[in-house]
């Protein structure tokens, strides 16, 4: 056998040990799930405990939070395991060398042990600590909208261009199912789950996204965010969350101008939420 014959069949071996890898983690998990399902906690353990050993870090973290939190809520010898599993991805974390992954990973299990405050208790100490942006953007990526409801904005100003990426994505997206509802297989009838899902997105993260841009004084951004999702939904409770959310970061003159807005475009019968939200307003108190 030539040298290229053999470095083939050893790049095939090699593969083939990969795959092998593979398969049995994912019956590992299968198992696990089941006897999850079953409620034979021990089992499911011990099976959650092979694929852990199995399981590739360059591979999707396949243990759902919601079945750890299950596994551990019911049979505490399980929680000393995870909470290994989950120390040993902090320690590379405090290190400065996890990856966006690995803190996904990190921050699943935490949510699973219902431990969702080391979270930024980590952050914080990494904060101090003087660590470099690219070490804590993965966090921040997870902590953005607590730091926002607390005002502190200058801790997400690096990570708002993507926050304003996906945004505009999702309601790009948006239009594109609207447009050609059939894209996905979607016969017409009914609800749609893609544009279901982009609402969602877009709902949940628009307000606070828009907050930010306000905050850090990027008011024609913040006001390219406010139309866009306008566009997509012009309703009470759109405007009612823009105003709430350009009160809370002080830039009560934007929230002037959507309230009259709002009124103009809806009808005072149909600004409910708005004029709650609205009657927040610091009396006498109006600057951009």
């Amino acid at each position: 056998m030539n040298d290229e014959s053999s470095e083939l069949q050893m790049a095939l071996q090699m593969r083939q040990s990969i795959i092998d890898k593979e398969r049995c983690a994912e019956a590992a998990l299968d198992a696990a799930q089941s006897l999850l399902k079953q409620k034979d906690y021990k089992g499911a353990l011990r099976a959650f405990k092979k694929y852990y050993q199995l399981y590739d870090d360059d591979d999707p973290f396949g243990i759902s939070t919601k079945d750890v939190a299950v596994l551990v809520e019911n049979y505490e010898p399980a929680r000393l395991v995870v909470r290994r599993w989950r120390n040993d991805k902090e320690k590379i974390i405090r290190q400065g060398k996890a990856d966006r992954k690995l803190v996904d990973q990190w921050i699943s299990l935490n949510e699973a042990l219902k431990e969702k405050e080391r979270t930024e208790s980590v952050y914080r100490k990494l904060k101090d600590s003087r660590a470099d942006d690219d070490v804590l953007e993965p966090l921040v990526s997870h902590l953005w909208r607590q730091l926002v409801g607390s005002r502190r904005y200058e801790e997400v100003r690096l990570y708002i261009h993507s926050l304003g990426f996906f945004l505009l994505l999702h309601i790009t997206e948006f239009d594109s199912f609207v447009l050609f509802p059939g894209h996905l297989g979607q016969t017409g009838r009914g609800k749609n789950p893609a544009i279901e899902q982009c609402l969602r997105l877009i709902i949940q993260d628009g307000p606070p996204t828009y907050e930010l841009a306000l905050g850090l004084g990027e008011v024609d951004l913040a006001c390219q965010f406010a139309r866009r999702m306008l566009r997509v939904e012009t309703s009470d409770r759109v405007y009612a969350a823009l105003i709430g959310a350009a009160i809370h970061a002080g830039a009560f003159a934007q929230g002037e101008e959507l309230y009259a807005e709002a009124k103009a475009t809806l009808g005072s019968r149909r600004i409910r939420k708005t004029n709650k939200v609205f009657r927040t307003m610091p009396a006498g108190r109006v600057r951009g």
